[in-house]
């Protein structure tokens, strides 16, 4: 009997700032104390801040309605979307796809299908700069079966594990990485997540941010 592998649901569709906001504490409040995730990435404090930002230009944008409160307003949304999404990364590296585990931590989950055999490790990973400071391209081969995508990165020597950290979870097979530090080299890797598992560790590729 084969057994259920679930994966992290961020569960963004239609989701409003108020919302988010109330998500964003919501992760707070079931990580705090959490021992199977005792070090989030981002942190508790981390998120804290950010949900704050978004709560007040939220308000500040309902009294004003300005387009410069609606500017922070949307900048504060992104920022803790992003944010909910590296701790999105960080939950579906350490839940082993087991379900309770990722519902400790306040995400919703998605059940992968059942298996369509072991996944081939992504092929054809390829690291591309971008004319924007802080941005590189990461582009990989699509690989059949895959449910999702975990895009890990580094920017200190690729064969030190510890230094590896889940950058995204993403259905398709590409990204753009933000907020990179110019002229530091960034190393990547890919991983395909289906019914059967975890794929192998794609090979790497590395570039230098602009």
């Amino acid at each position: 009997m084969s057994t259920s592998i679930f994966t992290v649901r961020l569960g963004f569709v239609g989701t409003t700032p108020t919302a988010l906001v109330e998500k964003g504490r919501n992760h707070v409040v079931m990580l705090t104390g959490n021992t199977d995730f005792p070090t989030p990435t981002p942190t508790t404090a981390v998120l804290t801040a950010a949900c704050d930002a978004l709560g007040l230009a939220n308000q500040a944008f309902d009294f004003n309605r300005g387009k410069v409160e609606k500017e922070t307003r949307d900048v504060a949304f992104r920022a803790l979307k992003d944010l909910i999404r590296e701790l999105g990364g960080y939950v579906q590296a350490n839940c082993n796809g087991e379900r309770d585990l990722i519902l400790s931590t306040g995400f919703d989950v998605r059940r992968i299908p059942e298996p369509v055999g072991p996944l081939p490790a992504p092929g054809d990973v390829r690291a591309i700069v971008m004319p924007y400071p802080g941005r590189l391209e990461v582009r990989w081969r699509g690989v059949r079966g895959r449910n999702v995508y975990e895009l890990w990165y580094t920017s200190s020597d690729p064969l030190d594990p510890t230094g590896w950290t889940v950058l995204v979870l993403t259905s398709k097979n590409r990204y753009v990485a933000e907020g990179l530090t110019s002229n530091k080299v960034y190393t990547f890797r890919v991983v395909a997540i289906g019914a059967a598992g975890a794929s192998p560790l794609s090979d790497i590729a590395s570039a230098k941010a602009a």
